[in-house]
This record gives C-alpha cells, sequence and structure tokens, in this order.
C-alpha cells in the first residue's frame, strides 16, 4: 500500500500542496497533522507507523516533514526498516531511504535539517535579546481591565474559583492580578 505523510508546524501554514502532491503519487491514506517536526511523539507519526504493514512504502514530500533532529529521524526509518515498510522522499529524487546510497543521503539531509532548525532558534534569540536590550516588550500585554475587574470581583469576597469561571481566565491570571505581578 502507498502511504503519505504530510506536516506543516503551524496552523497559518498550509497541508493543500503535500496533500495534491501524495495523491497525485497513488497514495491511498494520507496521515496529516499541523504539529512541530521537533517533536518526536506526534500521533498522526506514531499512528502512521503503526498502521504499515510489511511491503508498504510511505511517501513523503521532503525529509524534514518527518524529523527536524538526524537522530529522530533515523529511529523513524529504523522502525520502519525493521517492519519491512520502505520510506521515499521525493525531494531526495525518490530513493528509498532503505537502500544504503538512501541512507547515506537521508542522514546527510536529516543532519542539514536540524542544523537549519538549530540556526533558526538562534536568529530568533538574537532578535529577543536585541529587542529586550532596546527596551521593546515582548510577550502579550496585561489586559488592565480584566485584571481591574478580578480585583473588583476579589474586594467583593469573591473566591478565586468563581471569578476565574465568571471571567473565563485562568487561576494563573487570578493570581497574577491579585499578586500585582505581570
Amino acid at each position: 500500500m502507498r502511504i503519505g505523510y504530510a506536516r506543516v508546524s503551524s496552523t497559518e501554514q498550509n497541508l493543500e500542496v503535500q496533500i495534491k502532491q501524495l495523491k497525485a503519487l497513488g497514495c491511498e491514506k494520507i496521515f496529516k497533522e499541523t504539529i512541530s517536526g521537533k517533536l518526536s511523539n506526534r500521533p498522526e507519526l506514531i499512528s502512521m507507523i503503526g498502521f504499515a504493514r510489511e511491503s508498504d512504502v510511505i511517501h513523503v514530500t521532503k525529509t524534514d516533514r518527518i524529523a527536524r533532529s538526524t537522530i529522530d529521524a533515523l529511529q523513524i526509518a529504523d522502525q520502519l526498516n525493521e517492519k519491512g515498510v520502505g520510506m521515499v522522499f521525493h525531494d531526495l529524487g525518490d530513493v528509498d531511504i532503505n537502500s544504503d546510497i538512501g541512507r547515506v543521503i537521508y542522514t546527510t539531509i536529516s543532519a542539514f535539517a536540524e542544523m537549519e532548525r538549530k540556526r533558526i532558534l538562534q536568529r530568533c534569540n538574537e532578535g529577543r535579546s536585541l529587542a529586550k536590550a532596546k527596551g521593546k516588550h515582548l510577550g502579550r500585554f496585561k489586559n488592565e481591565k480584566l485584571h481591574a475587574d478580578i480585583k473588583s470581583y476579589y474586594k467583593k469576597g469573591m473566591n478565586k474559583n468563581l471569578i476565574s469561571k465568571t471571567l473565563k481566565c485562568s487561576r494563573t491570571t487570578i493570581y497574577r492580578a491579585l499578586n500585582g505581578s505581570n
């Protein structure tokens, strides 16, 4: 059976292009999810590995859709190989990664995907540090009206749990408002 796997990291991204490509390749079942590739315990990935049977072939449009860590990528490949399941990445020229040359290419590309992820995180951290140094506020701003309402209800004798339910906010927000922290 031809099985497809499609993944995007955030809801702002779209799975359509990957799904269209996988359908064009003849995939009968497509596992799709919106979750970060840095996580190895992704529900649809785990379901796909459990679903795949001997002689099935998993098709993925790009290598970094499976994993953003070389170790995770190789562990997934090993799990599938043990089951007798092939895996083809179409950005690698349709090479089955369970072949000798496919394994070398897959390992190398996975290492680059991991490096790319680390560089993205590094640039983000540098940007945050620069913004902090310039005195810019990072994160959400305190909801002044909500905090005032919380304090008002609390002064009237309402307990924190009821305030949380009434204002539809978390108990953490209640404690922050009452303790004066951001």
